[in-house]
């Protein structure tokens, strides 16, 4: 089933030029690898967010320099 949005981009893009169809190509694969991206943190990092979680009040710079 085709929705209304993809019907809408094919039809924007239908006599788009082959840098412009690659250029948003390139943008939705970026796209979906961000939102696949699994973040790992160090254990220095973690025992930071640790002390931060504590008392935030005192390390603010903390988590700003994060």
């Amino acid at each position: 089933m085709e929705s209304a949005i993809l019907k809408n981009i094919n039809k924007i893009l239908k006599d788009a030029p082959e840098n412009i169809l690659e250029r948003v190509l390139g943008y939705i694969e970026g796209i979906l690898e961000e939102e696949n991206t699994d973040f790992k943190l160090s254990e220095e990092q973690k025992e930071s967010l640790r002390q931060i979680k504590k008392d935030p009040t005192n390390n603010i710079q903390k988590l700003m320099l994060f």
